[in-house]
């Protein structure tokens, strides 16, 4: 696998300009619902352009300053994350989770919002979520496995959350490419 540009930037911490990072308070502020209308569109469009620059597997809006619902998912295989299955692009406006799984998963998670570093989450193993797709349409919807983890991360961006305020304890918190030496499964 090709390393991707921002993969490297990422394991080492760096974090895109453009985004907000931990500590800006557009990332903890409230979000409004969004119609699907054409500036919706652009915004799912922009995310996704960013999402795909960036070789991630979710975005939301308030990681690019914009304070709406909205958020995309598409989950690809990385050099940190080479084994994760795929899922291909969702976009979604105003999500709700109606119901979650009693069954938790914890699992690494990293944020481009916090560059350079991966925790241990729980996460509910499936999860029913509603949301209204770029077309208007309104999807319910069960997912499940990785793909559920990372709804929920994005769906916790558009309350106000990170990863961090999900972990239980902070003793899993490293470095990515400590992740990466001493962590990943099949490292030394």
């Amino acid at each position: 696998m090709t390393q991707h540009r921002s993969d490297d930037a990422w394991i080492k911490g760096v974090a895109d300009d453009d985004l907000v990072t931990i500590g800006d308070p557009r990332l903890k502020a409230p979000t409004s619902e969004i119609d699907a209308d054409d500036d919706a569109r652009d915004l799912l469009a922009t995310l996704t352009t960013r999402l795909r620059e960036l070789n991630g597997a979710g975005l939301a809006a308030p990681q690019i300053g914009v304070p709406v619902r909205a958020a995309i998912v598409e989950v690809r295989r990385t050099d940190v994350f080479p084994d994760r299955p795929e899922t291909g692009l969702i976009q979604i406006l105003n999500p709700t989770v109606l119901e979650r799984s009693a069954e938790t998963v914890l699992d690494w998670e990293g944020c481009f919002s916090v560059p350079g570093y991966l925790g241990q989450v729980p996460r509910s193993e499936s999860i029913t979520v509603r949301y209204t797709d770029e077309t208007g349409q309104t999807i319910t919807t069960e997912v499940s496995g990785y793909a559920a983890r990372v709804f929920q991360h994005e769906i916790d961006h558009l309350d106000g959350l990170v990863y961090l305020d999900r972990m239980p304890d902070m003793t899993s918190l490293t470095t990515t490419q400590n992740y990466l030496d001493h962590h990943r499964p099949g490292s030394s």
